[in-house]
């Protein structure tokens, strides 16, 4: 077999070209910064205190739109797919409930119901975080871990308290693997976010708890850690039946943590995470953050929070908003603030 001459082209070095992708990079972090920079002016623009007292069912609704698919939709009310006693523990019957949404999804949840329940019985839901389950939050799995015994602190209080699985749990701890970026880059090109999924089923969710006379329409809380304090806030922005919110080690700057799944059309010009809250205002609002968080800066929540209060003052209810900065790690707050907040509010 005849040899293949192999042509010799012109070679060098990796760093005599190291400077041009570097100067790229910094080109294209200015761009973002300076464009950001402008995304505040517009979103100054798009909505301020006064403008959201006047008119708050136009700014939800378009906070709704930029969540996309399936907000879009009527809130549907689930059937019941089962619904399974596991054991009666001190003051609570405890219970697996599974719901069925458009015919074939099912969305399930752990529901701790109070021995002595009556129909004017606070109703809470009780989200996990990032790598959580129903059954981690309520201290069935791993004693609660960093939740420091969250929906049981709520039922302790004498609130009946559903806390959902959401698409987060560890597939090393858990199984079942999934990818929740992929999904919600699938779902994006339906003009869509998990975020938005995942919100319509919860409000559906207590559409089916209002019409079986177990959640009180007035009497309707959610609390939140990590992950589950963006979804504490997110679903309250959204769904004025929910009258006190409490999100524990999420509230931050959005931009500094551009995580995929936390990333919205246009969200820059219209809803960062202090006009996400304000969008509950002038209900019930709590939000504590660690001092010591290893996820977040307590001085951004601090800041965050400084531009959320005004839309609390328009209303004169600066005494439904409250921010404690706890002693702590990314965790829930040891002490019980924002739980006896929640439950004085309900």
């Amino acid at each position: 077999m005849a040899e293949v001459n192999q042509p010799k082209y012109y070679a060098e070095e990796i760093e005599k070209d190291t400077r041009y992708r570097q100067e790229y990079l910094d080109g294209a972090n200015r761009f973002f910064d300076e464009s950001y920079n402008k995304a505040a002016e517009d979103r100054t623009a798009f909505i301020t205190p006064e403008q959201y007292k006047v008119n708050p069912e136009y700014y939800r609704e378009a906070f709704k739109q930029m969540l996309g698919f399936p907000l879009n939709l009527p809130v549907e009310t689930p059937t019941l797919a089962e619904k399974t006693f596991v054991t009666q523990d001190g003051n609570v019957n405890i219970y697996r409930m599974q719901f069925t949404f458009f015919g074939y999804l099912k969305f399930y949840g752990m529901y701790f119901e109070q021995v002595d329940t009556t129909p004017d019985t606070p109703f809470v839901l009780s989200f996990h975080g990032g790598g959580g389950t129903p059954e981690m939050v309520s201290s069935i799995h791993i004693d609660s871990g960093n939740y420091v015994h969250q929906t049981r602190r709520m039922t302790e209080r004498g609130a009946n308290v559903f806390a959902p699985q959401l698409l987060l749990w560890n597939v090393e701890m858990y199984g079942n693997p999934h990818d929740r970026i992929h999904l919600d880059g699938r779902i994006r090109q339906l003009d869509g976010s998990m975020t938005a999924l995942e919100v319509y089923l919860l409000m559906g969710c207590i559409s089916y708890f209002i019409e079986a006379g177990i959640a009180p329409e007035d009497r309707i809380g959610v609390v939140g850690l990590s992950y589950g304090g963006m979804y504490a806030i997110h679903l309250a922005a959204v769904d004025v039946r929910i009258k006190a919110c409490y999100s524990c080690s999420w509230f931050n700057k959005a931009f500094i943590h551009s995580w995929g799944d936390w990333s919205y059309r246009n969200a820059a010009k219209t809803f960062t995470s202090a006009e996400t809250a304000a969008m509950i205002a002038p209900r019930a609002l709590f939000i504590a953050m660690g001092d010591k968080d290893n996820l977040f800066d307590s001085k951004i929540t601090e800041e965050e929070y400084a531009r959320l209060l005004p839309y609390y003052r328009i209303f004169e209810a600066e005494a439904q908003c409250k921010l404690r900065i706890f002693p702590g790690l990314h965790e829930q707050d040891h002490e019980d603030y924002g739980f006896d907040f929640l439950i004085e509010h309900l």
